[in-house]
């Protein structure tokens, strides 16, 4: 299955930001969204509120 991520979303850091986002998610092997993604849930669950739910899709082998 696959996750439909349909919103967008962009923020700035400070310098190096994104290259340490990088450098974690591939340690993790995990694209850099993907990491970035999960650790927001995990904060926003942190703050007691519910992340929405993820909307998967499922791959069709044509």
């Amino acid at each position: 299955m696959i996750a439909s991520y349909p919103e967008f979303m962009t923020m700035r850091g400070p310098q190096g930001f994104t290259a340490a986002i990088n450098e974690a998610a591939a340690r993790e092997n995990l694209s850099l969204s993907e990491f970035a993604r999960r650790a927001i849930l995990e904060r926003i669950e942190r703050t007691g509120v519910t992340p929405p739910a993820v909307k998967h899709t499922v791959k069709r082998e044509d």
